[in-house]
């Protein structure tokens, strides 16, 4: 055995979570047992998992419980292994597997709310980012603020959902007799971004969607206004667009100079 094929071994048992050495790969240590010393290694490689993934789905955790957590770690970490050297991107598949992870089929929102907590993380550690101002638009001519490319910030992220996001992401500071959430018939849409060092979530409705959905790639007021469905709606869109640059939704373009002396909105 070549001492690639031995890492490679020893890399393949540990993130495939078995607890049993290779055969073969090591002498028997002094003072202890081989299978003693490798469990030891194996347990501490999903022991931090769990911790990483604690960090970021705190309310899943919540609602499964430490060992149904634990469990639903060590079956997520034998599908989809880390494939970064930051152990706080080891649960960015966790959504996408509790899509068919049997707990789903009892706890259908949990795949929702997953996406959702992913997306309150990431924002957490978005690039940093100017915010368009309203004083940026005042100073401009109002063509060429039809023309401008909207853009929402860096780490923003619209999640759609049939379930109460916000009451389900907010249940993992509540005690068990407190814990009582009807959770059907109460769909959420919403906004996550960052301002300054607050992660922000926002409540979405039809018209914001409108708006904020096509500023995912990049869109302008004068597209906007062509959309069918904004007809006779331009004056709510208009008011609709000034609070969320008010609330630091959009990013600054390069070409627009902030029109006073320059100050860091937050990203």
């Amino acid at each position: 055995m070549t001492l690639l094929d031995l890492q490679r071994g020893v890399l393949t048992s540990l993130t495939g979570l078995c607890l049993t050495e290779p055969d073969g790969a090591f002498a028997p240590p002094s003072g202890d047992s081989l299978g003693s010393r490798w469990h030891i290694y194996a347990s501490g490689y999903l022991a931090r998992l769990v911790e990483a993934l604690e960090n970021d789905y705190p309310a899943v955790r919540r609602i499964l419980g430490d060992g149904a957590f634990r469990s639903l770690t060590a079956r997520y970490a034998r599908r989809c292994p880390p494939r970064s050297f930051d152990i706080g991107r080891a649960g960015d598949r966790l959504a996408r597997f509790l899509e068919r992870d049997p707990l789903s089929a009892g706890l259908p929102f949990l795949p929702d709310l997953a996406r959702f907590e992913w997306a309150l993380a990431e924002a957490f550690v978005a690039a940093d980012e100017d915010a368009l101002a309203w004083a940026d638009l005042a100073a401009m001519r109002p063509e060429a603020v039809a023309d401008l490319e909207l853009r929402l910030r860096a780490g923003s992220t619209i999640v759609r959902s049939r379930w109460p996001l916000f009451d389900l992401r907010d249940c993992r500071d509540t005690g068990d007799d407190e814990l009582q959430l009807a959770v059907e018939g109460r769909p959420l849409d919403a906004l996550v971004f960052r301002h300054g060092v607050d992660v922000l979530r926002r409540a979405l409705d039809a018209l914001d969607l409108r708006l904020l959905e096509p500023a995912v790639g990049g869109v302008s007021l004068a597209q906007l206004t062509t959309d069918p469905a904004l007809q006779g709606r331009v004056p709510a869109l208009a008011e609709r667009f000034r609070s969320w640059v008010v609330a630091g939704a959009f990013r600054r373009p390069v070409s627009v100079r902030p029109s006073t002396p320059h100050h860091r909105q937050g990203g």
